[in-house]
């Protein structure tokens, strides 16, 4: 198989180039001709995989099997700092000929050096639920001019925190060749254990004649002469452009809800790839991280390679922020841009750093970023991301920082995060010019209004599914509503995250939310060009709990049918001391519960772990079901127990715990 790079270059049909003939003969000039350049296609990848089961005996007889890696000189976790590897030491060529000792963990797995197919990106993935630990994972490729040294590649998150979204294999971040056919895997873990799924997923990404045009089919740079946040956007790359197949992904919902800092990522590999091979390597990344890692997208919002070109990664990380997988416990509220290459050793290009520093004041102006000073980001905590702070704390950094800032990694490399005060300064310079020029980013389309919430809507949505209204918008063609929302025995998000919804084009939508969850909903207006307004308040509100939820701990409560309860089922007592508990309810400041009211009915108690916080008198003149509420003296959490009084009947078909 011919390798990417090795292909004719070709143009895309999305622009045109002049082409000028000179007759040899007679030196005629003939006119300029446009031709029309080959456009874009999706392109579906090519995935081949190496399982390691463990350490093979002739591949550990080899003298160069142990030898460092080069790059990601940083310890795995704090408990390992103390024997990190020597930065650079033990290459192919160095002084160091074997680096069992100076890497924390023992051998887990080294593979044999198997040929493959012919590949772009690779990376070393493995069950997210193994008990082992990786501290290390390093890789050497066969390309070309032969075998290359070992190279470490760091460890990614499994998934994206503060979310909710089902976080895939664990695995390292993509490595990148330009053009290699053979792979040799080596892996350590604190126990000297193989994690379960071990293995080598390789990507041969595909070729179109578009790809050497990429950069000529970027969308043009922002041109706007009002203030809108797009003036200083760069030419990006779309992902039509690069050939996206959309159906290896989905939309990912979750979107920040304000922008708080931005990260500077590398990849890890070589940077001695084509610049007609860069749209291949990110179709490549794609599919790593969709069909390998089992994520919804590609975990960057944008890519940069070493010619300046930039790439859109994630689905509209160009009109929003969707929440990414650049930096894992701190994902919410942050992007990231990858750096295509390695730079541990290497330095970026000028044209790559002109070009993550106009990403960077193109985001940094379009959402009122300071560049300059420190932020606090709170750790949403991430499985496998080893974060150098614990989940909840919150740490104090810079607002345009490296991978390295906060996780346990070497990313972005010492020679570009060397380059960080400098991106800085120059990103700061481009925001102050873009602010005087045309002043302050204003929104196109003003707050939406929300319409007052019926009584069965708020403070508890009591149907599952229930419409919301809002007035209309001027200069709104359609509607996004998102939400945010948590279980009763979690703390609600904050407001760094929402979640997309639907987007409508009347002023209404049918929300449905499950049992037990707390959700806050917003809208927010969308113009004709697509531009998003921000993000209004629409209702807070709570369902009720599930009759799972509820327990039943004197065993004197039954569960009773009947069409005119709500959901068709009570809990039903005629004992004094029964009682339904819900455990561990999460920062509640209402207790409100649906019952069946009639003359001689009984008294319910409403305890707060060992305190009682009211009574609910079920005792009425006509029989009815009423929404009784005992409101608490502060936010209180703990186990919630309703308790008779009487030896009378009570029914209960619904409790519901206000957070707000």
């Amino acid at each position: 198989m011919p390798t990417v790079g090795a292909m004719t270059p070709l143009v895309r049909r999305t622009t045109t180039t002049s082409l000028v003939l000179v007759l040899s003969a007679g030196g005629v000039l003939l006119p300029a001709v446009e031709l029309p350049l080959p456009e874009a296609s999706a392109v579906t990848p090519e995935l081949d995989e190496v399982r390691l089961t463990g350490i093979d005996p002739a591949a550990r007889r080899d003298p160069t099997a142990l030898r460092a890696a080069q790059g990601h000189d940083e310890a795995h976790a704090d408990a390992h700092a103390e024997t990190k590897a020597d930065a650079g030491a033990g290459t192919e060529g160095g002084t160091r000929s074997d680096a069992a000792e100076a890497v924390p963990g023992r051998l887990a797995a080294l593979s044999r050096r198997t040929e493959t197919l012919e590949f772009l990106v690779a990376g070393v993935t493995w069950d997210a639920g193994t008990d082992e630990e990786v501290t290390e994972v390093a890789l050497r490729v066969r390309e070309d001019d032969g075998w290359g040294a070992w190279q470490s590649v760091g460890v990614e998150e499994v998934g994206a925190d503060g979310a909710g979204v089902p976080g895939g294999r664990a695995g390292t971040e993509p490595f990148l060749s330009a053009g290699a056919d053979a792979v040799q895997a080596r892996v350590r873990t604190v126990s000297g254990r193989t994690p379960s799924g071990l293995r080598v997923d390789v990507v041969d990404p595909g070729a179109t004649a578009a790809d050497a045009n990429a950069g000529a089919a970027a969308q043009p740079a922002g041109s706007a002469n009002a203030a809108t946040g797009d003036e200083i956007r760069p030419a990006l790359v779309s992902r039509s452009s690069w050939g996206a197949d959309e159906s290896l992904g989905e939309v990912w919902p979750e979107v920040s809800g304000r922008l708080d800092a931005m990260y500077v990522h590398h990849t890890a590999g070589t940077n001695s790839y084509s610049r007609s091979q860069s749209a291949a390597i990110v179709r490549g990344i794609y599919a790593y991280h969709t069909r390998s890692r089992d994520w919804p997208d590609i975990g960057y919002q944008f890519l940069v390679d070493r010619y300046g070109t930039v790439f859109v990664g994630r689905r509209e990380a160009a009109t929003d922020n969707p929440i990414g997988a650049q930096a894992g416990g701190f994902n919410t509220g942050t992007i990231g841009i990858s750096a295509m290459g390695s730079f541990d050793s290497a330095s970026p290009t000028s044209s790559l750093l002109r070009s993550l520093e106009r990403v960077l004041a193109w985001k940094a102006y379009r959402y009122h970023m300071p560049v300059t000073g420190t932020v606090r980001l709170p750790n949403g905590g991430s499985t496998g991301s080893g974060t150098r702070s614990d989940p909840g704390d919150v740490v104090r950094v810079p607002r345009i920082l490296g991978h390295r800032t906060t996780n346990w990694t070497a990313c972005p490399g010492t020679r570009l995060a060397e380059r960080l005060p400098a991106i800085r300064r120059a990103v700061n310079a481009m925001k102050r010019a873009a602010l005087d020029r045309y002043g302050t980013v204003r929104y196109t389309t003003g707050t939406v209004t929300a319409r007052a919430a019926e009584g069965n809507q708020y403070p508890v949505q009591w149907p599952a599914r229930t419409r919301f209204r809002w007035a209309a918008e001027p200069g709104a063609v359609r509607y996004q509503v998102l939400e945010r929302y948590a279980g009763y025995r979690s703390p609600m998000p904050n407001e760094r995250y929402w979640r997309r919804i639907i987007t409508v084009s009347g002023t209404s939508a049918n929300l449905y939310a499950a049992e037990g969850l707390s959700v806050q909903y917003g809208v927010r207006a969308v113009d004709r060009n697509g531009r998003l307004g921000p993000i209004s308040h629409l209702v807070r509100t709570t369902r009720p709990v599930s009759f799972a939820s509820m327990a039943s701990t004197t065993g004197t409560w039954a569960l009773v049918r009947n069409d005119a309860y709500f959901r068709d089922r009570a809990w039903s007592t005629v004992h004094a001391d029964s009682r339904l508990v819900v455990s561990d309810v999460e920062r509640v400041t209402q207790v409100r519960v649906m019952t069946a009211t009639a003359p001689g009915r009984g008294r319910v108690a409403v305890y707060v772990g060992a305190t009682r916080v009211g009574v609910l008198d079920t005792d009425r003149p006509s029989a009815a079901q009423r929404v009784l509420t005992v409101r608490l003296p502060r936010t209180m959490s703990g186990r919630v127990t309703l308790r008779t009084l009487d030896d009378a009947r009570v029914r209960v078909s619904g409790v519901a715990f206000v957070r707000w």
